[in-house]
């Protein structure tokens, strides 16, 4: 079964769409979900790729038996280097080969904080946002809570959910999975943030 393409699908924006509206409907908590193509520039694995194809390039003049003309060197040298970073940024899979870990998450969860703030999910009135963002080139997600969240926690909850939510996005789980780790996660807002009286939807449920 496909994973989710995390792409402009009407029918997938929908369901994810629908599903912020069930789990909401049964707590007090809001949840945003926000989709974004990349959390970094990366430029540094475009000129390490592109690096290594002059490097052989180089060692191809030098080594090989075929004689070059030396005044056409640095220009193919430098058309090697271009013609690597181009490739390389057009080529997901090389491009996260390239890359630390470690800096994809570091990334990840820097544009995660960030969109929190900049989308008012901090601005709730019992300060109950929770913001799942999906970065599709590191295939990541980072899931950050506010300060009423954080205060209701206890026996390992939710931050098991939480990791379950970021593990279906890691491990490309089909639709089903990532409903199912919401979902999980929305068991727990429910035991812990029941519904408001004079509970209003206070963040849109669109996919951002």
């Amino acid at each position: 079964m496909a994973s989710i393409s995390w792409r402009k699908d009407g029918a997938e924006r929908a369901q994810i769409e629908g599903l912020i509206k069930e789990v909401e409907a049964m707590c007090s908590a809001e949840i945003v979900i926000t989709v974004r193509p990349r959390s970094g520039a990366y430029r540094q694995a475009d000129y390490l790729f592109g690096a290594i194809c002059a490097f052989v390039g180089l060692c191809v003049y030098i080594y090989a038996p075929p004689e070059f003309t030396d005044d056409l060197v640095p220009p193919a040298l430098l058309l090697l280097f271009v013609a690597g970073a181009v490739f390389c940024a057009n080529v997901a899979p090389l491009r996260r080969l390239l890359l630390p870990k470690a800096l994809q998450a570091r990334q990840v969860r820097a544009a995660a904080r960030e969109a929190f703030l900049d989308q008012g999910i901090a601005g709730t009135r019992d300060r109950t946002g929770i913001l799942i963002y999906i970065s599709v080139f590191e295939r990541r997600a980072e899931v950050v809570t506010d300060i009423g969240i954080l205060r209701r926690e206890s026996d390992g909850q939710p931050g098991e959910a939480i990791r379950g939510v970021e593990r279906a996005v890691a491990e490309g789980l089909p639709m089903e999975g990532f409903v199912s780790a919401v979902r999980g996660l929305g068991g727990w807002l429910k035991e812990a943030l029941p519904p408001r009286a004079d509970d209003i939807n206070e963040l849109s449920d669109e996919v951002r």
